[in-house]
Formats: structure tokens, C-alpha cells, sequence
């Protein structure tokens, strides 16, 4: 298993100046990268390039909207042939099947399967990524027991923040999915006092409530082929070391550099 980078924490940093942001994320130890955020284009793709070429830096996967997977099809596919990508992510259920009923969700699978077919012809897998809302209760089950029972060929993405917000046990879902998960979004949870109220905050890796270590030992054991540091903050790169660091005092140093 590989750990590396979410480029949603960066990406205000990214858009500005890919090649620079890439080059300080190495500095700090960081080899892999999930793209995200980004144009997907063929300067974007020679970028990426250019910093294999300068720094080690590995594109592991993508993570794109539906509708940019279904109308930029050939363009996404160049990008991920040229940077030596296979792994391309759903970023988000799409909002007509978010607020439409259950059985929109079989709707959405069902597109989504038929695209994953069509990626999996040019050497892409294609995978889901899940928020908190697919944890809503739907009868004795939830939605996203629905999208991953129906889903065919797409892997799965899981969050280690929104698994905690839906109330969820990280561990305990890795192990239900064992073999389908593609990746884990590494993101630290707690809740912050707001007057009288208590909001959820995602935090660096290690700096709020959530057990990463339980959560790497169980992914190594079934198959998870990476972790993606992830957080949204107005000190992407400060927060990041703190995550860095605190993998690193956990034992798992050699996982940046696999």
C-alpha cells in the first residue's frame, strides 16, 4: 500500500502553479499523487510529466465528476495514457440521485457500470467515491448499500472522514468490501465547539479522534493499493506535514516511497 496526496488539499496552490505545488509536495516526501481539481488536459498531462521527470512524482489515480468521465471521454482517457494512469474515481454521486428516490440509484449504477465497461476497454478502472449522504437509511439498509450492491465493475473509493461523520466504522467497512476497494482518502475527524453547538471538522491525519493505525493494518490486509492524504484548509501545506509526520510516527514512513 502506498500513501501520497488528494490534490484537493492543494488545490487553490495547483491551479496557480502545478508544476511548483508538485515540486514542494516532493520536498516534502510526497511521490504519489490522487489528480483532482485540475484541468485534465494535455498541458496538465505534460506537467505531471515534467515532474516525473524531475521529482518522482506519480499520478496513482483521478478523481472527475460523472458528467466530465461521460463527455470528455477521449480527453480523459489521453490524459490518463500519457501521465501512466489507470485509475480513474467518481468524485461524487451526481445531484439528481442525491435528492431523487431510491430507485434512481439503480439509474445511476447502471450508467455507471456501462462507463466503467467503456474504461475498462482502454485500460482504466473506474471507482466510487462516497460522501455521507449514501449512509442515509433506506428501510432496513442504506443507500450506499444499494449503489454497491448494484454497482458492476466500479471499485470503490472510501473516506475516512465521511465514514466517521455517517457514524461508520472504517475498519468495519474496509473488511465488507475487501477486494473492491480501490483506495482510502485519508482524513482526520472531530468536532469543533461552535456557541452552544458541536460541527464536524476534518483535522490532519492524527490530530482528531479517528485510529489510522487500526485503519492501515486492515487495509493492507485487503487489498487496498493506496491512501490519499486529504483535508480541506486554508494551510494545506502546514496541515500536510502534520499528517505526514504523524504516519511516519506510526511506522509507516516506507509507504511514501514505495
Amino acid at each position: 500500500m502506498k500513501i501520497g496526496v488528494q490534490l484537493f488539499t492543494v488545490r487553490k496552490q495547483a491551479n496557480k502553479n502545478l508544476f511548483l505545488t508538485l515540486k514542494e509536495l516532493s520536498e516534502m516526501g510526497i511521490k504519489y499523487v490522487e489528480a483532482a481539481r485540475i484541468p485534465f488536459d494535455a498541458n496538465t498531462a505534460d506537467t505531471f510529466v515534467n515532474a516525473e521527470e524531475a521529482f518522482g512524482t506519480k499520478v496513482v489515480s483521478t478523481q472527475i465528476k460523472m458528467c466530465k468521465l461521460e463527455e470528455e471521454y477521449d480527453k480523459i482517457v489521453s490524459f490518463h495514457k500519457k501521465v501512466g494512469c489507470s485509475s480513474a474515481i467518481i468524485s461524487v454521486l451526481p445531484t439528481q440521485y442525491i435528492v431523487g428516490e431510491d430507485h434512481m440509484l439503480n439509474v445511476f449504477c447502471r450508467k455507471a457500470s456501462e462507463l466503467a465497461k467503456r474504461y475498462a476497454g482502454d485500460g482504466i478502472q473506474l471507482s466510487y467515491h462516497h460522501h455521507d449522504f449514501e449512509f442515509i437509511k433506506s428501510g432496513n439498509i442504506t443507500r450506499y448499500d444499494i449503489l454497491t450492491d448494484n454497482l458492476t465493475g466500479v471499485k470503490l473509493v472510501l473516506d475516512t472522514y465521511w465514514l466517521t461523520k455517517a457514524g461508520k466504522s472504517v475498519p468495519n467497512v474496509i473488511k465488507k468490501y475487501s477486494g473492491r476497494i480501490e483506495g482510502l482518502h485519508l482524513r482526520d475527524y472531530a468536532l469543533v465547539r461552535k456557541l452552544i453547538s458541536r460541527t464536524p471538522k476534518d483535522y490532519a491525519v492524527g490530530e482528531g479522534v479517528i485510529d489510522f493505525a487500526e485503519i492501515i493494518e486492515c487495509a493492507k490486509l485487503n487489498g487496498v493499493k493506496y491512501g490519499a492524504i486529504e483535508q480541506n484548509t486554508k494551510k494545506p501545506f502546514e496541515e500536510l506535514q502534520k499528517s505526514i509526520s504523524n504516519l511516519k510516527k506510526l511506522g509507516y514512513k516506507d509507504m511514501f516511497n514505495r
